[in-house]
């Protein structure tokens, strides 16, 4: 009895040899294949393309420091194509206006294309006085991004 306990015992430890080596020559392979991946992966090898500089918004109208009646419309260069809801198909930004310390941003067909990359967007009524208009970029979770935001106009409204 004795002697087959050491018999069972000493196959035991030679299958458990022949699964070490199976399970390691596995792990290896997949070691090799995963260097050969890095090393030999490039510009095809399905990474995200580097993202585009940010377009600088600049607002053309209205002028700095001019009085201005109700609707209050923005005429301003985005350096890019817009889509009717201010957003650039090209990426994933979209237009926003700070007025004061209120933000806006375009409805479903708000900005309108003049030509080019210039467009215009009628702002909501806003109340008399003096208020700072700026138009900034943000992202698909609406946080403002650091690059391309307009320079603010101070205007006079009616």
């Amino acid at each position: 009895m004795t002697e087959q306990l050491a018999n069972d015992h000493a196959d035991a430890g030679r299958r458990t040899l022949v699964a070490d080596r199976v399970y390691g020559a596995i792990a290896g392979v997949a070691i090799l294949l995963a260097l050969f991946f890095l090393v030999a992966g490039g510009a095809e090898d399905g990474a995200a393309p580097a993202p585009k500089a940010v377009p600088t918004l600049r607002l053309i109208a209205p002028a700095a420091g001019g009085e201005t009646a109700q609707p209050i419309t923005l005429r301003f260069d985005a350096g890019a194509p817009l889509a009717p809801d201010g957003s650039d198909p090209a990426a994933k930004r979209h237009l926003h206006a700070r007025i004061g310390r209120s933000e806006v941003m375009p409805g479903a067909a708000d900005v309108r294309r003049l030509d080019g990359t210039r467009h215009e967007w009628t702002l909501p009524r806003l109340p008399a006085g003096t208020h700072a208009l700026r138009l900034y970029w943000s992202d698909e979770l609406h946080r403002p991004l650091p690059d391309g935001a307009s320079d603010s106009v101070v205007v006079q409204v009616r």
